[in-house]
């Protein structure tokens, strides 16, 4: 299944001429309003979330007639995880404790899907095949997140020859509500059932695999280690849960930036191969109390919830992934691998969570993914063996390895820094690196190479029909739909970027800041390729970098522009470049103001938070004729400013306005206005878009001609 498939069905649905509605009872499905196309409304199966989990209260949700539990998630979203046969569904999605739907929006934006009817609180759409959505309805900070799988394959039966289910003899594991007791055998008694399903599918040889079946239940569990032959199957319902306690764990890591050990809590015996974790059952970190948890070390824990290190051959399908405070899912020196159906559901509020990371692996697919973490939703690194990650109390097996031949595919990213990225871990060569078909519902960049640490080469990367719908806050000095750059971080030296294609993209929001191509000396950026990329407001592709909004760019070469290249526009000279400013306040004792006129875009001033209003000039050193005004805002901009000119600025009444606004947008405003002849200009803020002060990067003054 592919996004580009389910659009393509979608479309094609609507055009039908003979489309008509009717009303349908099934057991099952008992559809409403069904669309009528070429398949009868899906089959759904809902799922009973473990016990540990409460529901929704702001939202309920139907799928074609049927209750779908809705599980209390974090405080930006609740969810709903359930299988669908192929065919139209039509939900009707309820939000509790209010009087009505006010507004609502659905994501992907690209598949167009709009609500059918709205009654009272209630919202009706429909579509065409199983999808991973977000919705956001009356604006409340909790979304709805909607993860509709295929139906199940293979499911195998619970019992007989080469299934090893632990709920039965010799394993006899009990399904609990609470961590307090009868971890240690718990875990033991499913190791030993992995132990016996391994030994098994060796036994059978030619790729034959035990299965150890995991029914319906809530399992508080340590670490397992899964080896070679193995499949486990997590029925629909099944939950490992961690325990929240540090003692519960080894430490096989230790995470210098969080000043925790950390534990894999499942990974792969090192050398394995042939295994696979598939079902629809969840596996829940429990994160934040492990995190916290400091009786037995004073430092607490953070959890890698699946490490297949050192391992072939492996897939995981159709788990949900809950609550890590570590990367969640780790590949490490591997090759061979396959994620499909992938909930990653992690924390807004917790750092270091990344979803994915592939590290120093090979031939790795990721498909129809959602992720949702603070941090990184889907990356790639590598490392040097002697980094802390490589080199804890349990190393990295074998030498360091490069990234080759990756593809992520069909994904959805919610984060607050970077929606896919390579980075920043270049101490080896990444390449062949593939995204494609992914959409940005909200991150603070779309999606980028960060080439921090090490001299490895990152080569032949494509970024292809992706699709940036938000682009909010900031990571660091980053706020833009995309950006390329090379940092010396740690002084590990710097490397090159070579070979980039960005092809069909879609960029609704373009950021807050500019877009980066941002190379070094001995680093360069080269051999760029930008195909039909579409920039907010526009329907026809981009000409330039700088319709792109690539305002940052240094050390870079051979840029190819597709279908229509033209040239850049020649610079113009900025009055204002070196000149004197200042300004009413600062945010702090150091005088910030002469960084919006030093040409330098990772300076910036800032005035008092919270205080309206707030200004800064410029002095251009003498009257000048100008009539543009460029603000490089960082993400504290003004929602309503002027623009103002005077010849002496020792005077309020001195001061005329050329430009006002309510509606300050952030990121780069250019600013154009009748000619004026001035010496001093003013940003004068009065009203703040955020609870901070006014924050600049750069304050440039043209005139017309020059």
């Amino acid at each position: 299944m592919t996004m580009f498939r389910k659009f393509l069905c979608s479309t094609l649905g609507v055009m039908l001429v003979a489309t008509i509605f009717t009303l349908t009872s099934n057991a099952q499905s008992g559809v409403e309003n069904a669309e009528e196309t070429h398949l009868a409304p899906a089959t759904i199966r809902t799922y009973q979330p473990s016990v540990r989990y409460t529901n929704s209260a702001n939202y309920t949700l139907k799928a074609n007639g049927v209750v779908v539990p809705v599980v209390k998630g974090f405080s930006d979203y609740d969810y709903a995880h359930f299988s669908m046969s192929e065919g139209p569904v039509t939900y009707e999605l309820t939000i509790l404790n209010t009087d009505k739907v006010h507004e609502y929006s659905i994501s992907p934006k690209k598949l167009g899907i709009q609500a059918e009817k709205i009654e009272g609180r209630t919202i009706t759409f429909t579509t065409q095949s199983d999808e991973y959505l977000i919705v956001t309805m009356n604006n409340r900070q909790t979304r709805m997140v909607i993860a509709a799988d295929p139906m199940e394959k293979d499911v195998p039966a619970s019992n007989g020859e080469g299934i090893f289910n632990v709920t039965s003899a010799p394993y006899h594991v009990v399904s609990s509500g609470t961590p307090a007791t009868g971890v240690s055998t718990r875990t033991a008694s499913i190791q030993q059932a992995i132990n016996d399903a391994s030994q098994y599918g060796t036994l059978q040889g030619g790729g034959k695999q035990g299965i150890v079946y995991v029914p319906a239940g809530t399992y508080y569990i340590g670490n397992l280690v899964l080896k070679s032959n193995t499949a486990v199957y997590m029925e629909p319902g099944a939950t490992f849960i961690g325990t929240g306690k540090t003692v519960d764990y080894t430490e096989h890591w230790f995470k210098d930036s969080m000043g925790r050990p950390a534990t894999w809590w499942i990974s792969t015996a090192f050398q394995s191969e042939n295994i696979r974790i598939y079902g629809r059952g969840t596996i829940d970190g429990n994160g934040q109390a492990l995190h916290d948890d400091k009786t037995s070390n004073g430092k607490g824990m953070i959890n890698n919830l699946v490490v297949p290190i050192a391992t072939s051959n492996f897939v995981m399908d159709g788990i949900l992934i809950r609550e890590s405070s570590g990367w969640a899912v780790v590949t490490v020196r591997s090759n061979d691998l396959t994620f499909t159906n992938l909930k990653l559901f992690n924390s807004l509020g917790m750092g270091e969570n990344d979803g994915i990371d592939i590290c120093e692996s090979q031939d790795v697919v990721v498909q129809n993914a959602i992720g949702i973490s603070l941090d990184d939703p889907f990356s790639t690194k590598a490392w040097k063996a002697d980094t802390d990650i490589a080199s804890g109390k349990v190393p990295w097996p074998g030498n360091p390895e490069p990234v080759q031949n990756v593809l992520f595919k069909d994904t959805i990213a919610w984060t607050l820094c970077y929606g896919y990225k390579i980075g920043q871990g270049v101490m080896q060569d990444q390449s062949n690196i593939v995204f494609r078909n992914g959409v940005v519902y909200k991150a603070a960049v779309g999606f980028a190479i960060h080439h921090k640490y090490g001299t490895g080469i990152v080569s032949d990367v494509r970024f292809e029909s992706m699709d940036v719908e938000d682009i909010s806050g900031s990571n660091e000095d980053n706020s833009a739909w995309m950006t390329l750059f090379t940092v010396n971080g740690g002084n590990h030296g710097v490397g090159p970027i070579r070979g980039v294609t960005v092809k069909d993209i879609t960029v609704r929001d373009a950021g807050e800041s500019f877009a980066k191509i941002k190379g070094l000396e001995g680093a360069m950026i080269t051999d760029l390729t930008f195909e039909n990329v579409y920039m907010p407001g526009s329907n026809t592709p981009a000409r330039t970098l700088q319709e792109m909004n690539f305002l940052n760019k240094e050390h870079y070469s051979g840029v190819t522009i597709k279908p229509v290249q033209n040239t850049e526009p020649l610079p113009l000279i900025n009055l204002a470049l070196h000149r004197p400013a200042v300004a009413s306040s600062n945010d702090g004792i150091e005088n910030t103001a002469p960084y919006v006129t030093d040409g330098n875009l990772t300076t910036r001033f800032g005035s008092k938070r919270g205080v309206d209003p707030g200004w800064i000039y410029v002095d251009l050193g003498e009257t000048k004729k100008i009539n543009e005004v460029r603000l490089y805002w960082e993400a504290a901009y003004g929602k309503s400013y002027r623009i103002q000119v005077a010849d002496a600025p020792n005077q309020e009444a001195n001061w005329s306005d050329v430009y006002s606004t309510t509606n300050g947008k952030g990121g780069l405003e250019r600013i154009t206005f009748n000619e004026v002849e001035a010496r001093y200009v003013r940003m004068y803020g009065t009203v703040r878009a955020t609870i901070y002060g006014y924050s600049i990067w750069e304050f440039e003054v043209y005139g017309p001609t020059q």
